[in-house]
């Protein structure tokens, strides 16, 4: 066989065995976003399918002056920055601590998976469970412990920050997998000649292993932080956007908006203006971080 033929059956083969991968990725991506765009361009209302007409850049423009869009997106960074910082810095010092040779590590790293690959909704409705005033077993040791109860998810003073600690809580585990996986592929001749230099523990810190573990950590906050942005399961079970708008992030915004408010269009642009906050928002990140 000439090798001319042989490189077109490689090609063939390659072709006829990511054919049908690349047709699905188009028909479960690249398609429903063009009918959004193509929606987000309409006056697309569900209460009233006969109005639906092309309006241009009508909904964008309306986006700009929205004051609950931009309360919204206030709420996200909010609850963005809030759960990421705290992820990373708890996952970080757990990270440290089972780098550690303790007895046990096995055990609680595998412990470790299971806030992550529990259900979003399952994990919300025991929380909601343990937030409950009355039966609740975190006001329960607070009244044990003589110190003041709280409504929790039913307050406008905590609603934000009980949202954010389940978030906190279910991902903190996965902040330190990767940083742990990042402490431990580290070189160790950089330790052994600073300790071997006289230095102590909090210098080998700041000056080789955070240095060091900069890369890493940097990609995990940008994956928690696109993530994050676009939370909506938590939120949604504990308290859709509730009470009054105090946790309604962006993703609820949007699904109040086309599916209570049936604003299918606006909704759509909403959307699309999300999607290029997210982008923007990696791009930043990735460029500060030098990936």
């Amino acid at each position: 066989m000439r090798k001319s033929e042989l490189e077109r059956l490689k090609r063939n083969f390659v072709l006829l065995s990511l054919g049908p991968v690349i047709i699905v990725l188009v028909l479960i991506t690249v398609l429903p976003f063009i009918i959004n765009l193509s929606n987000s361009l309409h006056n697309y209302d569900l209460s009233n399918p006969l109005g639906y007409r092309f309006i241009g850049l009508e909904n964008y423009k309306a986006i700009f002056i929205d004051s609950e869009f931009q309360y919204s997106f206030l709420i996200t960074l909010m609850f963005t920055s809030g759960t990421v910082v705290s992820e990373f810095f708890l996952g970080f010092g757990a990270a440290l601590l089972v780098n550690k040779k303790i007895k046990g590590r096995r055990v609680i790293v595998t412990m470790a998976v299971l806030p992550f690959i529990l259900t979003p909704v399952a994990v919300c409705y025991l929380w909601r469970t343990m937030y409950s005033p009355s039966l609740g077993i975190i006001n329960y040791f607070l009244r044990i412990l003589h110190l003041p109860e709280s409504t929790w998810i039913a307050s406008p003073r905590s609603a934000l920050f009980s949202v954010g600690l389940v978030d906190v809580w279910q991902w903190s585990p996965f902040m330190m997998l990767i940083l742990l996986a990042g402490l431990m592929s580290l070189s160790k001749e950089p330790f052994e000649a600073a300790q071997m230099d006289g230095a102590n523990s909090w210098q080998m810190f700041t000056r080789i292993t955070f240095p060091l573990m900069a890369p890493i950590s940097g990609s995990a906050i940008l994956l928690r932080t696109i993530d994050s942005f676009k939370t909506f399961d938590i939120i949604f079970a504990l308290t859709r956007g509730g009470p009054g708008r105090f946790t309604e992030i962006l993703n609820i915004y949007i699904y109040l908006t086309g599916f209570t408010y049936l604003r299918m269009g606006y909704a759509s642009a909403l959307a699309i203006i999300m999607l290029i906050l997210v982008l923007s928002i990696s791009i930043f990140m990735v460029r500060k971080i030098n990936l």
